[in-house]
């Protein structure tokens, strides 16, 4: 297994241990860093955390399973179009993603772990906005 989706699949593990918590810190730190993006949060909260954190689980688990995970980020994409959302905020969510790490795992949330979900997000987010927002 390559170390990123190693780094990434261990450090998913500790703040999915805490699903509900994971997704109520993301979402206050996304609201924090970007507040564009609150008003397309209309319904409940906490239905969407756990819908988050379950799309977050299936991601880190096809890391290396393009043939699934691809199809599967591209149609996420698509639907997200219609919710409102913008290119721009994919890069809110990432920051919210790194965020959420640091302030759940501390220490043990390290530098090399930040840099592989870093090269990871931002690898599906291109992936994601180029399908969903195409030139």
């Amino acid at each position: 297994m390559d170390q990123r989706v190693g780094r990434v699949r261990a450090t998913w593990a500790l703040a999915a241990g805490d699903a509900d918590r994971t997704a109520r810190v993301f979402y206050s730190n996304l609201f924090r860093l970007d507040p564009t993006t609150k008003p397309l949060f209309v319904g409940d909260l906490d239905l969407q955390g756990r819908k988050l954190t379950q799309t977050l689980s299936y991601i880190v688990d096809h890391l290396e399973d393009a043939d699934s995970l691809m199809p599967s980020a591209v149609e996420l994409a698509r639907r997200h179009v219609g919710y409102g959302v913008v290119a721009d905020q994919y890069a809110s969510v990432g920051a919210a993603l790194i965020q959420t790490f640091k302030q759940l795992l501390g220490p043990a949330f390290t530098d090399a772990d930040e840099k592989a979900w870093r090269d990871t997000y931002q690898a599906l987010s291109d992936a994601m906005v180029a399908a969903a927002y195409p030139a």
